[in-house]
């Protein structure tokens, strides 16, 4: 199910012209999603930074607490992949909305039909290049429960100790699955390289590649096979181009 998330401080304008205009929108494009409704920006992030997901995020820029492109920064901070729409009574601000990777810009003008054709749209491109994500089962707590997040938000997997761990943008955890070569048979063929024994890494998350170790985004360094070296640098390189087409 396409879980959608709206954040907005005026309650009056989500309850009398949003709410309507996502209904058309959403019967328009044969959805059934899972919509939620947020008045503090706050409580919004407290989801991402708490593992709850969203696929499509709609956000008012002038907002108090945190305004709608300070709340889009933290956000993609977190998941990249979600598709984001603002609606905002400043249609001045598009060109400053460009750096969050915005698929909607919706100025407040009144116009309902036109919110419910742009909110049409993105429900319609979303479901015809829907981001990957990964349902994996973890140890949250002492207990094994299932997280969904983007693909490109994992930074590695690790076998050590008969423990396999992940790295993500939210933190690591423990996976409940104990064969390393299965996960490795996942993942390979979804932009991951094994850089050593044992460590899977996503060529999307390294910044630098040396003689002998990896630097991520994140600045964290990891170990690198010499012999791996010139084979991980062409699928790097190959990977640039896939995502260029």
């Amino acid at each position: 199910m396409i879980r959608i998330a709206v954040c907005d401080d005026d309650a009056t304008f989500i309850s009398k012209t949003l709410k309507y205009a996502l209904s058309v929108a959403i019967k328009s494009s044969e959805l059934n999603p899972d919509v939620r409704f947020f008045t503090d920006g706050t409580l919004l992030l407290n989801d991402f930074q708490s593992g709850v997901y969203y696929d499509i995020v709609i956000l008012d820029i002038d907002m108090p607490k945190i305004n709608g492109k300070e709340l889009a920064s933290k956000l993609r901070a977190i998941d990249m992949s979600f598709f984001l729409a603002f609606i905002t009574s400043y249609p001045n601000e598009i060109a400053n909305t460009i750096p969050y990777r915005i698929n909607a810009f919706i100025p407040k003008d009144g116009d309902v039909t036109k919110y419910s054709a742009e909110l049409t749209r993105v429900f319609t491109e979303y479901q015809r290049i829907k981001p990957e994500r990964e349902l994996i089962e973890v140890n949250k707590n002492g207990e094994m429960v299932h997280i969904s997040l983007p693909l490109n938000s994992i930074f590695w997997f690790k076998f050590l100790d008969k423990v396999i761990s992940m790295k993500t943008i939210l933190g690591e955890y423990v996976l409940s699955e104990k064969t390393f070569s299965k996960i490795a048979e996942k993942y390979l063929c979804k932009g991951f390289f094994e850089a050593h024994r044992n460590i899977l890494v996503n060529l999307k998350k390294i910044r630098s590649v040396g003689e002998n170790a990896i630097t991520l985004d994140d600045g964290e360094t990891l170990p690198l096979s010499r012999r791996k070296r010139k084979a991980l640098l062409d699928a790097m390189a190959g990977n640039i181009m896939l995502e260029v087409t």
